[in-house]
């Protein structure tokens, strides 16, 4: 059935109180049934959708709900339904949902707890917010290298169902710390009385706990791997983050930097979710910001009156000038942004990226120069204005280039985000010093 005429079949059916029909119109999948109570009109008919889940998947459903339609099906549930739900969430989820409530009810929450989740999920709160800690989970299969392969996949099969993932078991020594890691397909086409000692794979990549977010990302990617073990500083296995939780971590990170090169305040909440005001703050914050520094532009043309009153054909060129500057700045500052993120170029490199970035922008302030020239002199027929647009134009778009390129690096250097050098805010120097320069060669060449 389509997912609108689902949801308005559902909707009608809760109108009418026939509620053993909804059962049979739920979707297999936890997550489709999550998405069909989160388009629900009202927070009662998403609460009674909820009841009618079977018990056995009712916390599948719950993990892929978003964290408001969380904290409101709690608040509506009683003491020992939380106690379910939340015992059964796997850590990385349920720590996701504490970060998001008030710390009054994280608190009663957590006196839910058994004790050893409790244990758990302190453990992982106490990592910083941007940390890959808080999204392990200690649900992984460890093995042992004095075990034969017969006694791992014994070991396997009665652990197996309660784990996060089976397909990669983690060796431990006496003192549970990391030594090797066996895959599942080493483990079934293994002899049985091999030892894991002999099969395992002992450079295993880790990271720790305190690892940034989007560098345990990085790592991810870099050796295309489904699970991530996380250790403490005695290479003690803390858990794994599985390959979900990456696209989770890439999803936020790409989101972030798109909203801070765009010069917009990171909005937590889905578009049509996120308040007006919160949204309009968001937004003009930084435009705040670029207005003042772009009135500086005003006080260039206004020191430059005589000029302007004298040459009037100047203000015509005035647009071209500040906007191939801004693009060119973008377009560095965008590569250089990205390249940094993936490690394509580091800190210690930045002497050959300015290098690298100005004769690009040698090359490319000729070419919009020869072309620029072309323009005015078709236009305006005077070939020192001309020159003097040509002049100006090549300068600003190597300026810009150079600019564009540098910033984030110093940023880095600085312990920001490069992401904060946004596209608007490059753009924005780079008119008012364009701008500069423009009247400054204009003066000079047509003698003014």
């Amino acid at each position: 059935m389509p997912k609108k005429k689902l949801i308005k079949k559902v909707t009608s059916l809760i109108e009418e109180k026939r509620y053993p029909e909804i059962k049979g119109l739920l979707p297999r999948h936890p997550e489709d049934i999550a998405n069909l109570i989160s388009q629900l009109p009202s927070a009662s008919y998403k609460l009674l959708v909820f009841r009618l889940v079977p018990y056995a998947r009712a916390v599948d459903v719950f993990e892929y709900l978003s964290t408001e339609e969380e904290e409101e099906i709690l608040n509506s549930l009683n003491s020992q339904e939380i106690k379910d739900i939340l015992n059964e969430m796997s850590p990385d989820d349920r720590t996701e949902l504490f970060e998001e409530l008030p710390a009054e009810l994280v608190k009663k929450f957590m006196n839910l707890l058994s004790p050893e989740e409790r244990e758990v999920a302190v453990q992982i709160l106490n990592y910083p917010a941007s940390s890959i800690g808080r999204l392990i989970t200690p649900d992984f299969v460890q093995l042992y290298e004095s075990m034969t392969i017969e006694e791992a996949l014994s070991h396997v099969r009665n652990v197996g169902l309660k784990k996060e993932t089976i397909y990669h078991c983690y060796v431990l020594d006496s003192e549970k710390r990391l030594i090797g890691i066996v895959s599942l397909k080493k483990l079934v086409l293994a002899m049985p009385q091999t030892k894991i000692s002999e099969i395992m794979f002992k450079d295993v990549i880790k990271v720790t706990a305190f690892t940034d977010q989007e560098e345990a990302a990085n790592v991810f990617k870099k050796y295309d791997l489904i699970v991530l073990p996380v250790v403490d500083n005695s290479n003690k296995l803390l858990g794994i983050v599985t390959f979900d939780d990456l696209v989770d971590i890439l999803e936020y990170e790409t989101t972030e930097d798109f909203e801070k090169i765009a010069a917009v305040l990171p909005v937590e909440k889905p578009y049509m979710e996120a308040n007006i005001f919160n949204v309009v703050w968001k937004r003009s914050f930084w435009l705040i910001v670029l207005v003042v520094f772009e009135s500086i532009s005003a006080l260039v043309l206004q020191r430059h009156h005589i000029t302007i009153s004298q040459f009037v054909a100047l203000t015509f060129f005035i647009p071209v000038l500040v906007a191939m500057g801004g693009n060119t700045g973008t377009q560095s500052a965008t590569i250089i942004i990205r390249s940094l993120a993936v490690g394509d170029i580091r800190v210690k490199d930045f002497f050959k990226v300015i290098f690298r970035e100005s004769f690009v922008g040698v090359l490319i302030g000729f070419i919009l120069a020869l072309v620029g020239s072309v323009i005015v002199a078709i236009l305006q027929k005077d070939w020192l204005l001309s020159i003097a647009v040509s002049v100006s134009m090549g300068l600003t778009i190597l300026l810009a280039a150079t600019v564009g390129a540098s910033l984030p690096i110093l940023f880095r250097k600085l312990k920001l985000d490069p992401a904060l050098m946004s596209g608007p805010l490059i753009a924005t120097i780079v008119d008012v010093v364009g701008i500069l320069i423009y009247f400054e060669i204009s003066k000079t060449i047509l003698g003014l």
